[in-house]
């Protein structure tokens, strides 16, 4: 974010820009096509709205079932707590986006989720148990309802 809003002051300053050059800056400045998510931002009451549904085991794998309940998509990073304390993280991008954002920490990058599909099924392959599942666990996607984005289980 920083780098598109540097960007767009060197390209724009003491010019007189419109709402498109912006979003190409962020595009150019990203590598990351946004037009999805500034049409549904600018020109729908769309909102944010994601779940966890259900997590199971088969063997060594934990499934969790993740659900887009809002009508306007977005891409998903999940943070899995282990019982013994440790996390991974998980990156579901848009298929829309094309493209994957970066991170500064290692992050698992998981298959698309198209727009159209109300649910996806995360496949955790490990044989220990989950204690805990944060949808944006940083707090920055502008879900309306916080509360079914983070799953704790008891062993």
């Amino acid at each position: 974010l920083e780098q598109t809003i540097k960007t767009y002051y060197d390209n724009w300053k003491f010019k007189h820009p419109k709402p498109q050059n912006f979003i190409h800056t962020a595009e150019r400045a990203s590598g990351l096509n946004l037009d999805w998510y500034l049409q549904d931002f600018a020109t729908t009451t769309n909102t944010i709205d994601y779940r966890i549904v259900s997590v199971d085991r088969e063997n060594n794998t934990q499934n969790i079932l993740l659900e887009r309940v809002g009508l306007m998509p977005m891409p998903i990073e999940l943070l899995v707590t282990y019982d013994d304390g440790n996390t991974q993280m998980f990156y579901i991008p848009l298929q829309m986006m094309r493209g994957e954002k970066s991170f500064d920490r290692p992050v698992q990058v998981l298959k698309d989720w198209t727009w159209a599909a109300p649910t996806y099924r995360v496949a955790v392959k490990n044989k220990k148990n989950i204690s805990k599942i944060e949808i944006d666990p940083s707090g920055r996607m502008a879900d309306i309802n916080r509360k079914d984005n983070l799953l704790e289980q008891t062993p």
